[in-house]
């Protein structure tokens, strides 16, 4: 049985990968390099570079959204703002799973 450090860790793994995938359907394959290449360079942590080419908050907010985690609620941000963090730093790690040709 999975614990529930383990169940929080996949969900926010599951939303990243589902994130990821939204900035790749909004975004041209180049603009999605420059966006892991600008985010390597940016000395920022808190920085995204997905931000030049389009309103990625509301990419994830869709993500949000789907698993029921409405952010824009009465008390939303404290509720989830752990989990949007993390969401998008996992995202950022793993460049978006971002693969060049």
């Amino acid at each position: 049985m999975a614990t529930q450090t383990n169940q929080g860790q996949d969900r926010i793994e599951t939303m990243a990968i589902e994130f990821s995938a939204k900035l790749k359907r909004w975004l041209s394959r180049e603009q999605i390099k420059k966006v892991v290449s600008r985010n390597r360079d940016e000395d920022e942590p808190n920085i995204c570079h997905s931000h030049d080419f389009c309103d990625a908050n509301m990419a994830l907010h869709d993500v949000f959204m789907k698993h029921g985690m409405d952010v824009t609620a009465e008390g939303g941000v404290s509720r989830h703002c752990q989990e949007w963090h993390d969401v998008w730093q996992l995202a950022k790690q793993k460049q978006f799973w971002f693969r060049p040709r």
